[in-house]
């Protein structure tokens, strides 16, 4: 079982006060609910024994499967790391290709995160259950494919074969093993969909923050925002809705907005100063959708405030992103979904 960071440790040292010995990790402020800020090594912060290994039936993890995972994973952080370091100065030059390497990046760290994992889970189990319940309650359609079955096996085949048959991989699919193995399998495919959705944004600013005031990031650091007219940053959006916003902290200087507030940038990306008011508005959208962790570079007993008051307002599958990317199955629509299967919808 390899030991995996949930978010990177190259993307928390952009947070952390650095070693004074070569090699050694930096170190970054650590705040939860209820809690006293804690500084701890990047080495150690959003870290899992296995939470990238594929699971096994029995509940043991499929350790090449792992490897190779986690080594993938690794490669595609690389190929950005040098873009996340840059670009949160207004003197670089956007060459072909970075908005694409960033907005891949920001999506990854969207799609492995503890949030969208357990909504992942939700999502998995909610469908299941759905199938379960159309087969359960509707007995016309066991007859129907019970039906159109025995002629192809030249022999009866009864509604209550048919029943077990359907059941067994619905049930399969509510388990622990499968709604992790489901996670992992459509990790990269919704980080490719996310980002995406973040490139399609006409316009893109990086924010950057006044002298002596920061950004803050979280265990859920990429985040969609709607700004509302009295100026408040609501989180928990489609990420493909026209006036969402996202936003991805890059440093304490820095933010990606994806979808800008500012209508007068004219570049591919533009760079603006904001003020502590703005500042504080993106950090208090980020602790009210975070997991568990918020990360700071400098300890901040209004960060500690903020995370007791708000940390973890908005939860996905909540009162968040509901649905996220999918539409969920009906009972009617699951039926049908059935019945199509075994070439009775025509």
């Amino acid at each position: 079982m390899i030991g995996s960071h949930i978010i990177p440790r190259f993307y928390l040292e952009q947070f952390a006060t650095p070693a004074k010995r070569k090699g050694k990790p930096g170190r970054i402020w650590v705040y939860e609910k209820q809690k006293q800020p804690d500084q701890r090594a990047t080495t150690a912060q959003g870290f899992e024994n296995g939470y990238f290994g594929y699971l096994r039936p029995d509940g043991s993890t499929d350790g090449t499967l792992e490897e190779s995972f986690e080594n993938e994973l690794v490669r595609l952080e690389n190929e950005c790391d040098g873009f996340l370091v840059c670009d949160k100065s207004h003197l670089f030059h956007w060459p072909a290709g970075s908005r694409e390497k960033l907005a891949f990046y920001a999506a990854l760290l969207y799609s492995r995160a503890t949030q969208r994992r357990d909504h992942s889970a939700k999502n998995s189990r909610y469908t299941a259950g759905i199938f379960e319940k159309a087969i359960e309650e509707d007995k016309s359609v066991l007859d129907e494919i019970a039906a159109s079955l025995s002629p192809r096996f030249n022999q009866p085949v009864a509604a209550v074969e048919v029943r077990e048959m359907l059941l067994k991989p619905v049930q399969e699919q509510k388990t622990p093993y499968a709604e992790k193995n489901d996670f992992l399998t459509g990790l990269l495919a919704n980080a490719r969909n996310i980002a995406n959705h973040i490139l399609s944004k006409p316009i893109w600013e990086v924010l950057q923050s006044p002298d002596g005031v920061e950004f803050i990031t979280s265990d859920n650091p990429v985040i969609s925002v709607v700004q509302l007219p009295n100026g408040k940053l609501h989180p928990g959006y489609g990420f493909g809705k026209p006036d969402v916003i996202v936003l991805f902290p890059l440093a304490p200087s820095a933010c990606l907005a994806a979808g800008a507030f500012s209508s007068g940038t004219r570049v591919s990306v533009g760079y603006r100063r904001i003020d502590q008011a703005m500042v504080k508005e993106v950090n208090e959208a980020l602790v009210s959708i975070c997991d568990r962790y918020v990360y700071s570079k400098t300890r901040s007993d209004d960060v500690r405030r903020m995370v007791d008051s708000f940390a973890g307002m908005f939860r996905y599958g909540v009162n968040a992103l509901m649905p996220v990317g999918l539409k969920l199955p009906s009972v009617a629509e699951a039926r049908e979904h059935l019945r199509q299967r075994f070439g009775l919808g025509e």
